[in-house]
């Protein structure tokens, strides 16, 4: 095969493969619950308490039904893990809790995280009933009509 039998198949390749990729691009879309959850996410730093704690005020309007946290250790020799503390979140705040490993809490050290609250979904309600309303259920006629 020659050079310019070579050439004029790879072009053609890329331009099938192109359409291809402008079909599925134009296709796609994220589908997701509707209504679509509350959700807040930020970047924040507080300086932890004896207990390797602080406080988080978010805006959600509402407990959240999980916040997920990421540290962001800007050094080294900086490393900590952190978790939201059980049963601390409210409308307004939770709380984190950094530690350098399972026993040892980074006490009164500033820390960066950032942070995505999600507010409980919408659930709608579902009929709990097994049977038809009464009014549904009909008398056999009798047989002499």
């Amino acid at each position: 095969m020659r050079t310019r039998e070579k050439a004029a198949l790879a072009v053609a390749g890329l331009a099938v493969a192109a359409a291809g990729g402008t079909v599925f691009a134009g296709t796609s879309g994220a589908v997701g619950p509707s209504p679509a959850p509350s959700v807040q996410a930020a970047e924040t730093s507080c300086v932890t308490d004896g207990a390797g704690m602080c406080t988080v005020q978010h805006t959600l309007g509402a407990v959240p039904a999980v916040v997920v946290v990421s540290a962001n250790t800007p050094g080294q020799f900086n490393a900590y893990m952190l978790n939201t503390v059980q049963g601390s979140y409210t409308a307004t705040t939770f709380k984190v809790r950094a530690m350098f490993d399972q026993t040892t809490p980074k006490v009164g050290g500033a820390i960066w995280f950032s942070y995505a609250a999600y507010g409980a979904p919408i659930v709608q309600p579902t009929s709990s009933r097994l049977f038809p309303p009464p009014a549904a259920l009909t008398t056999p006629e009798s047989p002499g009509r």
